[in-house]
């Protein structure tokens, strides 16, 4: 089983691009296709609910595992570093890694010492259904990523003109989390490009002044450092409303389309003399 969830992210392998990140980004690229146009193979490293220090811990893990890494394919959103609206028990994901002294520190400090012992010690308990089925997807070369169906736009609006959506409220402890990983990327020489998947234009407008704070925040480090690149799909995506499955996630049709578009500007980077992937 673990052999399987390592091929399925793309684990202990000599892949030089590794995609990191949450649903978002999960749902956003197909990875094959993406292969395909780069004409090389790649580590989708993306698991749902993950914060930023989980998603630390899986660059952490791709940084040990993959010795011939050179670039990072971030996800970032604006409402990366909100506690609220991921999982709580996230760090149970990464049970099956357990064997691994790093990992088994962070399911240690995240749950109660019963549970940790019962995932350290009894190995077939790491594994829930979606595990399971990851590993299995691992096996079969199966990785396909995608939500059938589009957003009901109507709805949409009309929830966020009650209120109803995830609000924008970045804690300071998770952006120096994130800053603390580009940081740690660096020192080891890899590249890192910072993608914004779309999300939607209602989403992005119902609080304009801290979405576009953040849009500045990635912005300005792209700006500030010579191995962070930032690529923002916003414009020209955000009112295409048939590209998505929900406010965040894009359905199979704006799946296609954002590949077609993220391997090019990828491609664009390489060929532009920025470096080699």
């Amino acid at each position: 089983m673990e052999k399987g969830l390592f091929r399925y992210f793309g684990l202990s392998n000599e892949n030089k691009l590794a995609l990191v990140g949450h649903s978002h980004l999960m749902l956003g690229v197909d990875k094959l296709e993406l292969e395909s146009q780069l004409k090389q193979p790649i580590s989708k490293y993306t698991r749902e609910g993950v914060n930023v220090a989980d998603r630390e811990l899986m660059v952490e893990q791709l940084l040990e595992e993959n010795p011939k890494l050179k670039w990072v394919i971030y996800g970032v959103d604006a409402w990366m570093f909100t506690g609220e609206g991921l999982s709580a028990n996230s760090y149970k994901l990464f049970y099956p890694f357990m064997d691994q002294e790093k990992i088994a520190r962070y399911v240690k400090e995240s749950t109660s010492s019963q549970d940790y012992v019962q995932h350290k010690w009894i190995k077939t308990s790491r594994y829930n259904e979606g595990l399971i089925n990851s590993a299995m997807r691992g096996h079969l070369s199966n990785w396909s990523n995608y939500k059938l169906g589009k957003v009901d736009v109507k709805l949409l609006e009309q929830n966020v003109g009650k209120g109803i959506f995830r609000k924008i409220n970045s804690a300071e402890e998770n952006r120096q989390i994130f800053l603390r990983t580009l940081k740690t990327l660096k020192t080891k020489g890899i590249k890192v490009v910072l993608v914004y998947v779309p999300t939607i234009a209602s989403y992005n407008q119902a609080e304009p002044e801290k979405f576009e704070k953040e849009l500045d925040f990635f912005r300005a480090l792209d700006q500030n450092n010579s191995d962070v690149f930032y690529l923002e799909y916003l414009k020209d995506w955000e009112s295409k409303h048939e590209f998505f499955f929900d406010p965040i996630h894009l359905n199979p049709e704006g799946q296609k389309a954002f590949t077609n578009a993220l391997s090019k500007d990828l491609k664009f980077l390489v060929d532009d003399g920025v470096s080699r992937i």
